[in-house]
């Protein structure tokens, strides 16, 4: 069995994508072409090379042996590329952002532009977590229904109608909050916005899980999500 395999064997992506690392580290060529641009909404504050960045979209590209972003307002920004990474699967090759969390924030970590291997810019080789975006799900022209996209997420727990679960109840030893009532009909869109992109109390950060992998919901799926919740009033 060979390494690669062996690595897929005990784990998921994050942990054979680290066999991927060590290999490609020492087969990268001495220079990294240039590819095209990808345009990326990031949810949460970033770290990027020495600097935070706010929530925001965000362009990516790779010039030489830099990543580099651009902000909504061109101010530009850029990190030296440590190695290309071969990918663990489609999910990160159509376009899509890996950050480390494992230190409570996010350290953009990798970057994949279509059409091209990934850019390593952060390397932690101790166990760690990551959360990714998938640039390609955040094109508003593959953007699901509200109903949809809730049926994926929320409605396992607050039922298909948003009057409960009685089941999830008792599994979480809660009540969980019933989104036809007026409490949480009378919280304004930005209020529910933020509970989907963070959670709140015992509730996780809102995932979908498409082509075999979790990821937070883009911003027009949020906005989906909130009107037919809008919809579910008493």
């Amino acid at each position: 069995m060979s390494v690669m395999e062996e690595m897929k064997t005990r784990g998921g992506p994050a942990q054979w994508l680290v066999a991927v690392v060590f290999i490609a580290f020492f087969t990268v060529g001495s220079a990294i072409a240039q590819t095209q641009a990808m345009r990326v909404a990031i949810p949460y504050n970033f770290t990027f090379g020495s600097k935070v960045l706010p929530a925001g979209i965000y362009t990516f590209s790779v010039s030489g042996h830099d990543v580099i972003t651009q902000t909504a307002s061109n101010e530009r920004f850029s990190v030296n590329i440590i190695t290309q990474v071969s990918g663990p699967g489609d999910f990160l090759e159509v376009g899509s952002l890996v950050f480390d969390t494992t230190g409570g924030g996010h350290v953009l970590s990798e970057v994949w532009i279509p059409g091209s291997d990934g850019q390593l810019l952060y390397d932690n080789r101790k166990v760690h977590k990551n959360d990714i975006l998938l640039a390609s799900y955040l094109d508003p022209a593959r953007a699901i229904s509200g109903k949809s996209a809730y049926n994926q997420t929320c409605g396992r727990c607050h039922g298909a109608d948003g009057k409960g679960n009685e089941r999830a109840d008792k599994f979480f030893n809660i009540t969980i909050p019933r989104l036809s009532s007026a409490m949480v009909q009378g919280k304004s869109d930005a209020e529910l916005r933020d509970i989907i992109n963070k959670g709140g109390q015992k509730m996780p950060p809102v995932e979908i899980d498409e082509s075999g992998f979790r990821h937070r919901l883009p911003p027009q799926d949020v906005d989906a999500v909130i009107d037919y919740v809008r919809s579910l009033k008493r």
